[in-house]
Parts: structure tokens; C-alpha cells; sequence
């Protein structure tokens, strides 16, 4: 392995700096990556953000009250995508990863607790599936909407990766 360094003064003190390989900055990743990652989680996130307004609809049409426990633990949806964001604007190159392990949890999970039945029961009024609740048109179209939306993140988060495995 061939070493070089540099030297670079700053404030009056000299500073060695080791560049391996011609290579600098493994960990971040490029801009249109990061650029790529920030608009697919954001795009997941408001996904996110509109199908819970539909359950909202729902609810709100059910005369269902949603408890303050189910709004806590509907912040744990968020949660991936927010930290893979997070990741994107710091340029890590784990942020592909985080997003497509995320994206992808969220959209089988969806499905899971819509489709099936959850794997706990605290989702209220959610427990039962979309089938027993005779969803309408609109809760069907944004949940196949969410599903997609998760794998089409997933999607770019591998792109990114690809482009990352080319660099290197």
C-alpha cells in the first residue's frame, strides 16, 4: 500500500495530513448522491406524512378517538427515514444503507399491519385489516402509494450504493 501525506499550515501549525491510495474521504458520499437520498427520504417521509393523515380521515369518520399511546408509537415509522436523512445531509456513506433497510421495513410492515393482521395489537381501531375495515378507495390507493413509495427508496438508496461501489 503506497502512502503519501501532505503538509498544510493552519493558524501556524503544521499539520500532516495522510492521503491513502490516492484516496480521501471514504466515508462521504458525492453530491448527487446526497442529493438523490435527501429527495427519495423526503419523499418517503411525506408519504408517511399523508398516510397518516388518511387514518386521520378514518378515524375522524368512525367517531374514533386515536390515543396519545398510538400517536407515540407512531412516531417509531418515522424514525428510519429521518435518521437516513440526517445521514444524507452529513454525507455518510452508510446513509444508502440506513434508507434502504428502512424504506424496505416500512413498506413490508405496512402491508403486514394492513393487509394482515399486526403483530401487536395497539393500533386501535387498526387492529383489524383493511379487508375487515372495508377501506375505501382513497385509504386502498394511499397504501399502495406508501408501499410502493417504500420500495422506489429502496430503489434509489441501491442506486446510490452502485455508484458508491464505482467510485471506490
Amino acid at each position: 500500500m503506497t502512502h503519501w501525506f501532505k503538509i498544510k499550515k493552519i493558524n501556524n501549525i503544521k499539520l500532516k495530513f495522510y492521503i491513502r491510495d490516492n484516496i480521501v474521504n471514504l466515508n462521504l458520499i458525492d453530491s448527487k448522491s446526497k442529493s438523490i437520498l435527501i429527495f427519495s427520504n423526503s419523499a418517503m417521509i411525506l408519504t408517511i406524512l399523508v398516510h397518516d393523515a388518511d387514518h386521520i380521515r378514518q378515524a375522524y369518520n368512525c367517531g374514533f378517538i386515536i390515543p396519545g399511546m398510538l400517536w407515540l408509537v407512531n412516531i417509531l415509522v418515522y424514525l428510519p427515514n429521518l435518521y437516513a436523512l440526517k445521514l444524507s445531509f452529513q454525507r455518510k456513506a452508510n446513509a444508502a444503507q440506513v434508507t434502504a433497510i428502512g424504506s424496505l421495513s416500512i413498506a413490508f410492515l405496512f402491508a403486514k399491519v394492513h393487509l394482515w393482521k399486526p403483530f401487536f395489537p395497539i393500533w386501535g381501531m387498526w387492529n383489524k385489516t383493511f379487508f375487515e375495515l372495508n377501506a375505501d378507495a382513497m385509504s386502498w390507493t394511499i397504501l399502495a402509494l406508501t408501499v410502493l413509495m417504500g420500495v422506489f427508496t429502496a430503489m434509489a438508496s441501491c442506486w446510490v450504493m452502485g455508484r458508491q461501489s464505482f467510485q471506490h
